[in-house]
């Protein structure tokens, strides 16, 4: 891979920040380019976080994180919340079949990993074939590093878990890294709107932003009544967010949109 660049997929949370601490210590080389999605969705608390802390400690040594907008760099047709042929691509919850279903989740794909291709493709001339993507999962997201090593990209060499494969690093420990370099604790990065949200995270919204993911609810529901951002198939800004949490109220802990 000794032409190939060295491309790092930065997600903004905390093991993305844990590799930057681990760059900014010269633990890990510099990467050829960093770039960051911007769905148009994410939590203010990500950007911020960027902009007060990754980024100055980052360009003292040289690195500097590209933010590649979806409603720029995705596919045209997959630029909304619904695709040209008309499909929902966030993971809603539906209750059109009388039982609480579950959208597949192409949003992940649509507006960060094909948004930050398109962009290096067309930028930069660097195809996807041509680049070692670095995918910031710790160690301890077994299930996931896994199901990407089956597929084709990893096997052709073209992905690396810096977390894994470099510094063998877990979330707890990422965190701690991070705190030891004096910065503050990294937040999670997620979307406002986004429907894997637990009922603790909702209620850790912003009142502005909850409202945006109220308003953003009502939107799409214009195009499909049965779509909900909450599990429960409640309108959002009419659900019970004090009721005792379970274990399914955390449907998603962590993933490629909260690295």
């Amino acid at each position: 891979m000794k032409d190939f660049k060295q491309v790092w997929s930065c997600g903004g949370g905390t093991q993305s920040c844990a590799i930057a601490a681990l760059i900014v210590r010269g633990d890990l080389p510099k990467p050829d380019l960093a770039a960051i999605a911007d769905t148009g969705y994410e939590r203010a608390t990500t950007w911020n976080y960027l902009d007060e802390v990754l980024r100055p400690a980052l360009a003292t040594v040289g690195v500097e994180i590209h933010s590649v907008k979806a409603a720029e760099w995705a596919k045209p047709s997959m630029r909304g919340v619904f695709s040209n042929p008309g499909t929902l691509l966030i993971p809603a919850y539906t209750n059109e079949s009388g039982e609480i279903g579950k959208f597949s989740s192409f949003c992940s794909g649509a507006w960060k990993a094909n948004a930050v291709d398109r962009w290096l493709s067309q930028t930069h001339g660097i195809t996807r074939s041509k680049c070692v993507k670095w995918i910031g999962f710790s160690y301890d997201e077994a299930r996931r590093v896994n199901r990407m090593r089956e597929g084709a990209e990893f096997k052709a060499g073209l992905i690396r878990f810096p977390l894994i494969d470099d510094v063998l690093t877990n979330r707890a420990q990422a965190i701690a890294l991070v705190e030891e370099m004096g910065w503050p604790t990294p937040p999670r990065s997620n979307c406002w709107m986004c429907p894997n949200q637990g009922d603790h995270e909702w209620r850790s919204l912003p009142p502005a932003e909850f409202l945006q993911a109220v308003e953003f609810e009502r939107e799409i529901q214009k195009r499909d009544p049965n779509a909900f951002l909450h599990r429960s198939c409640t309108p959002l800004d009419k659900v019970n967010f004090e009721e005792e949490e379970d274990l399914f109220s955390r449907p998603c802990d962590s993933g490629m949109c909260f690295i």
